[in-house]
């Protein structure tokens, strides 16, 4: 085979090895950035990608023009996030990414003003509702990292109290929760990494706790932060930091935790746990899937949450606040289940007390009563107040099993562990130290309450409620002397700080959410259908429980187009919580027929309209025609008449 030598030749002069290779490669870079075939990133990249560039010029943009700009791209980035996260659809739908809507909105979330408040309020909404997958594991690390960070960094160094610190708490608190659940599933093995940067933020924590003293809506949930964290990262703690209070439930301490199961009397439906669970929780759990199921073992299962009901005040308290969000969810559609929750409770609230008369110095015993459980029972007692299935279940919630009415004579005595008790409960013969926890329960009911009130608003259908609330409030506010109660309402406005409908603000525009955010209403179904997905892998799926839209009063407006966007917008809703509740096929074909119908009359209507339309302008042009003939007639006949008068004068002379 013949060789061919090619000449080299030096085009660019006398150049060492290096400098020539220093020179082709400043040649090829300039010739792929021109190249015409090639696309480069940077120039043509998703406008609405959400990069570290683009927060830090909207939070220095200058000029009304600039910002507006910033502004208009942020809210498309916005409303992406919003149909990402399954908002109208309970995280829910083939288009639904919940990984990448969450990293987005609590990026989104750095931007300053309103975009920073709403997407925090989509990222709310979507942590209560949405499914409980561990493919979210990755990403609920990253919004619990971001937000102890915030809080941290730049919460805690504010000298007022502000609305994003109170979304962040709540944020931070479904995002522990969730991550709790999946520790108790054991599936956050071999997230190491994300477990030794949450140790960092827990040692920390515990010093923010006292800027937020008079804020128990807050400090609790900064608290169950603190607890979820260091019950996580359990395992990569030093031996010398783990108490015992740490430790998860052990059965050789309770020798005859699931005896129950292993006399056959309830073995037939359930199992043992896979894993270590504490009883009352998992009783709780139990009662849940019982009521969702119609089982026939109900009251057994009750009778067993009072035989475990001392397990509500151990240590690790993070078991008994899921025991009440599952019991919660089961006394929403059982008035029995309520009736045992709040016999439970009152007896935990009652507990100080009893100790206090036994033993007049026990102060160590009557510290270490967990006020967290009983603040997160008065959202919980909210929520079925709020969503209960009965009108009668939402009754009982909010003044107790009375048969005389709604409010009753006010005392200070805790005969129910209803709101309306709570409302009033301060008992005198407690010492100091009592005094400074059980404020914190009024603290709550008030916080509550104010939120129910604010809730009912415009509902005809529940306006006996909202006026005994409302009565309830007045009285407490007319009436109370500590201050830190009536700050309580002070936060709890600011908090709702929201329109009177809450699907249309006062100047027509559609809220970015269409629900207020004055409980936690699906989280606790949420990680109920969770964990019994997990227990209880044969059972068949519970499906999510239909919510029915209240019917609003029709507030008179001065403006009718407002009322006619109220009305447009609330049907809009209501066919979306429909389709999200897996409409049956008939009812889906009476809804098309009856847009179709519709859609015809309107139709119909606009061609009527059109035609008489036509028809008066086609008169008016007739009247106009027949004017103008008329003028030119009566002015050729004027013209005609002096003619033939400067003809007879022409012949006289």
């Amino acid at each position: 085979m013949p060789i061919f030598k090619l000449p080299v030749i030096k085009k660019f002069g006398v150049l060492s090895d290096v400098r020539h290779m220093h020179f082709q490669q400043r040649l090829f870079k300039q010739a792929w950035g021109s190249h015409p075939l090639e696309v480069k990133h940077e120039e043509h990249r998703n406008p609405l990608e959400i990069t570290e560039k683009f927060i830090l010029q909207f939070n220095s943009a200058e000029g009304s023009v600039e910002q507006e700009q910033f502004l208009s791209l942020a809210r498309k980035m916005l409303l992406r996030c919003k149909r990402r996260s399954g908002f109208h659809s309970m995280g829910c739908g083939e288009y639904v990414d919940l990984t990448v809507a969450w990293t987005e909105l609590i990026l989104l979330a750095q931007c300053k003003g309103k975009i920073q408040e709403e997407a925090l309020d989509i990222l709310l909404v979507s942590l209560d509702q949405a499914p409980v997958n561990s493919d979210h594991i990755r990403v609920l690390f990253f919004i619990a990292e971001s937000v102890l960070y915030r809080i941290c960094c730049d919460a805690v160094h504010k000298s007022y109290l502000y609305s994003n610190e109170v979304k962040l708490s709540k944020i931070g608190f479904l995002t522990f929760l969730r991550l709790f659940v999946f520790h108790l599933s054991d599936k956050l093995v071999p997230y190491k990494e994300n477990k030794c940067r949450l140790l960092t933020f827990i040692q920390v924590l515990p010093s923010c706790e006292t800027v937020y003293q008079l804020y128990p809506n807050v400090l609790s949930a900064l608290r169950f932060m603190n607890k979820a964290a260091e019950t996580i990262c359990s395992s990569m703690m030093p031996l010398e930091r783990m108490s015992s209070s740490d430790n998860s439930f052990k059965q050789n301490q309770y020798p005859h935790t699931f005896d129950l199961y292993s006399q056959g009397s309830i073995s037939s439906e359930y199992d043992p746990p896979k894993f270590e669970m504490n009883p009352f929780l998992w009783h709780s759990l139990l009662t849940w899937q019982c009521v969702q199921t119609n089982g026939t073992r109900l009251n057994e299962l009750l009778q067993n949450l009072f035989v475990y009901r001392g397990e509500l005040h151990q240590e690790n308290w993070l078991y008994s606040v899921l025991a009440l969000f599952f019991l919660g969810e089961a006394a929403k559609l059982n008035m029995s289940c309520l009736k045992v929750l709040m016999h439970l409770m009152r007896d935990f609230i009652l507990s100080p007390l009893s100790l206090q008369l036994k033993h007049e110095n026990c102060k160590r015993n009557i510290s270490s009563w967990r006020w967290e459980v009983a603040y997160i029972y008065t959202m919980v007692l909210a929520d079925i107040c709020l969503n209960g299935n009965i009108s009668e279940i939402q009754k009982t919630a909010f003044v107790g099993c009375k048969e005389h009415g709604y409010l009753l004579k006010q005392t200070k005595e805790l005969k129910e562990a209803s709101l309306y008790d709570l409302l009033h409960y301060s008992p005198a013969q407690m010492s100091n130290l009592c005094d400074e926890i059980f404020w914190v329960i009024r603290y709550g009911a008030v916080h509550s309450l104010v939120k129910i009130c604010h809730e009912l608003r415009g509902n005809v259908n529940r306006e006996g409620l909202r006026n005994a609330v409302w009565k309830a409030l007045y009285k407490q506010k007319r009436n109370e002397n500590d201050s830190h109660i009536l700050e309580a309402v002070k936060v709890a406005e600011a908090e709702i700080n929201g329109p009177i409908n809450p699907f249309i603000s006062r100047n027509g525009k559609v809220l970015s959410t269409h629900r207020s955010l004055a409980c936690f209403q699906y989280v606790g179904w949420r990680i109920a259908s969770g964990l019994c997905s997990f227990y209880f892998p044969t059972t068949h799926y519970i499906h999510l429980p239909r919510t029915s839209l209240p019917k609003k009063s029709q507030i008179q407006h001065s403006q009718s187009k407002q009322h006619k966007m109220e009305k447009k917008v609330s049907h809009f809703l209501c066919k979306e919580v429909l389709q999200a509740g897996k409409r049956s096929v008939s009812h889906q074909d009476f809804t098309m027929r009856s847009d179709m119908d519709l859609k015809r009359v309107i139709k119909n209507q606009w061609e009527k309209e059109l035609q008489v339309l036509i028809k008066e302008e086609d008169d008016m042009s007739n009247k106009s025609l027949q004017k103008n003939q008329t003028q030119e007639t009566y002015f050729r006949e004027i013209m005609r008449k002096r003619e033939e008068k400067l003809k007879k004068e022409d012949k006289t002379l």
